[in-house]
């Protein structure tokens, strides 16, 4: 079942067969007793309720998958003898992506070292996501590709594409300060996941990136 559904959503339906005909082919349904994935919460008591006639299961509580992600109950099948079988159901709570991903900063500002090579590292992002499962999960994209730049997506080090290639000709001091922008988004594997972004300014004084030839 998935989290943030209303009560009474059904959750599967149970079905006994008593090879009986008659009355005493008729079967009624009990929950014997409930227990929490994670006892320490308290919400899995009277967390289901089973229609005594038809089997169906469904829920009495809307379900927090960041507080309890499974639930276990034990359901008696009886029939008008008092002959009767149990059958342990295992539900399980499924997340859904409720939480932004958040940058521990709207920007970032970084430097390409003089004489950096392909693939160092000029700095990282960082986001976080308070979904638990894979919601949670942050995973790093730039929103534009760059000839210059490229980030990992697991750990967003931003790294270089190509060499430095220090700008010619004037000495270091007569450099004009140049710098290129970037934006990073972050959001979880999930086709349908929140995103979030935060620019990137990095300094290019010291490279040639974006100058015409000479």
């Amino acid at each position: 079942i998935r989290e943030n559904l209303p009560p009474g959503t059904l959750v599967t339906t149970l079905r006994a067969v008593d090879a009986d005909g008659g009355a005493f082919g008729e079967l009624r349904y009990v929950v014997l007793e409930q227990a929490l994935g994670d006892p320490s919460t308290g919400d899995g008591r009277d967390a289901f309720a089973v229609n005594g006639s038809s089997g169906e299961l469904r829920s009495r509580l809307t379900f927090d998958y960041e507080r309890a992600k499974a639930f276990q109950l034990l359901v008696r099948a009886t029939d008008a003898g008092n002959a009767s079988a149990t059958v342990t159901v295992r539900v399980l709570v499924t997340g859904e992506d409720e939480y932004d991903p958040i940058f521990l900063s709207p920007s970032f500002n970084f430097e390409v070292p003089e004489g950096a090579r392909k693939g160092q590292s000029i700095g990282r992002v960082l986001a976080t996501d308070e979904d638990e499962g894979v919601d949670g999960v942050v995973l790093y994209t730039l929103a534009k590709p760059s000839p210059y730049f490229a980030i990992n997506q697991t750990t967003g080090s931003i790294y270089l594409r190509v060499d430095s290639q220090p700008q010619a000709g004037a000495g270091r001091a007569k450099r004009e300060p140049r710098e290129m922008s970037l934006e990073v988004q972050a959001r979880s594997p999930l086709p349908a996941s929140r995103v979030a972004s935060a620019q990137v300014t990095i300094d290019v004084t010291h490279t040639s990136f974006g100058l015409a030839p000479d």
